[in-house]
């Protein structure tokens, strides 16, 4: 039998095994680098981006069900922390909503333990404390045009002509609101409202040249490719130093050994 002397690693094959291990990444960033470079021309800042994975990524694709209650020709609705009136943005939300109607006066939309109030265009006016802070509200009504409230224990509530005050009342006479089932339409109109403008194409591109795509340690991962890269030049120089310096003892040895 013969013995197998052990293959060494040469800086030639690490040259070819960090080479393959650099080349996607590699050339994730000189393809980037080159259309940031570009980015007027290509009108990167002025594209956006629809891609639902994508956008779930970057957080601006909400992941649960809008809820949603019919105020006459309008809808209000609360999705993923906002409030909207029909397809336009009003304000952030903290807690959950019970139902929406329209007053006398107002607009009126319940959340866990306090009111909002719009005007009947929309237009945020102020948020009311119900001031009953030993329950929740579970639901809103509507009775004499004002609004009632339903807490936890149950107890029923209505409020004064200006929503400053509530009285406790028994349950007769009201109209209790309920849910209102988006369309299609009105769902995709209400998502292009949630995600705004959306995500621009060059903060794409720009997080994926710089590896903050791929999270938190990702321009780690594009640290390392800069890395290969160094690596690639030096032992490539190496190499081909190596191998001019062989030929020429190679050559020496020809020429001077010749029969």
């Amino acid at each position: 039998m013969t013995n197998r002397k052990p293959k060494k690693f040469t800086a030639f094959l690490w040259h070819r095994r960090i080479g393959l291990f650099a080349l996607i990444l590699v050339i994730i960033l000189a393809v980037t680098g080159i259309l940031l470079n570009h980015t007027e021309q290509l009108e990167l800042d002025e594209t956006y981006v629809g891609n639902s994975w994508l956008l779930s990524w970057y957080g601006i694709e909400p992941k649960d069900e809008p809820v949603s209650y019919r105020v006459g020709e309008h809808v209000i609705s609360s999705w993923h922390h906002q409030l909207f009136f029909d397809d336009a943005a009003i304000t952030t939300l903290e807690q959950n909503i019970h139902g929406a109607i329209a007053a006398d006066q107002f607009i009126v939309i319940a959340l866990d333990d306090a009111i909002i109030l719009l005007t009947t265009e929309g237009e945020f006016i102020e948020r009311v404390s119900t001031s009953i802070s030993f329950s929740n509200i579970q639901r809103l009504g509507i009775k004499y045009m004002r609004p009632v409230i339903e807490t936890s224990e149950p107890l029923y509530y209505i409020a004064d002509e200006h929503i400053l005050d509530w009285d406790i009342m028994v349950n007769e006479g009201v109209r209790w609101v309920e849910r209102y089932t988006l369309s299609s339409d009105e769902k995709e109109k209400l998502l292009i409202a949630y995600r705004g403008n959306g995500l621009k194409l060059e903060r794409v591109i720009l997080d994926l040249h710089s590896g903050r795509i791929f999270g938190s340690y990702g321009i780690y991962v594009m640290d390392a490719a800069a890395f290969a890269l160094l690596w690639l030049s030096c032992s490539g120089f190496w190499v081909w130093n190596s191998r001019r310096h062989k030929m020429r003892k190679k050559k020496h040895y020809q020429k001077h050994h010749r029969s």
